[in-house]
């Protein structure tokens, strides 16, 4: 009767552990569908910044030691150039914090209902 109390408690420790863990998968997933969908409102600050406007790109490059002279047209080609690198970038992270959360909820399921059932399985009638 004790070892079975001892295994009951044993499981449902397990379970609540699961969850907890399932829980901060949950919230990593939601935000990468929040980087796919936003990908500007989930980027650093300091990233952002240099990327937002085409005045702030072009401070930014005017103050870089050794930069190469570039008119305003070439200049505006690489920022876009690098303000769609920067968000596709961040599109991406936000696809591995999803494919995370699958890969996460693929152990996590099958661990919590042997343990589930377990514990219900040695509850006292």
């Amino acid at each position: 009767m004790k070892k079975d109390l001892i295994l009951r408690i044993y499981a449902y420790a397990v379970c609540a552990i699961l969850l907890f863990v399932g829980l901060i998968f949950v919230i990593e997933g939601t935000g990468g569908i929040v980087k796919i969908a936003a990908p500007a409102l989930t980027m650093n600050q300091r990233d952002w910044a240099s990327i937002a406007s085409f005045q702030s790109f072009k401070t930014d490059w005017e103050k870089t030691e050794g930069a190469p002279e570039l008119t305003d047209e070439e200049l505006r080609v690489r920022w876009q150039d690098k303000r769609q690198v920067a968000l596709m970038t961040e599109k991406r992270r936000g696809a591995q914090s999803l494919i995370h959360m699958l890969i996460a909820f693929v152990w996590l399921t099958p661990l919590f209902i042997i343990h589930w059932r377990l514990a219900r399985r040695l509850r006292p009638e």
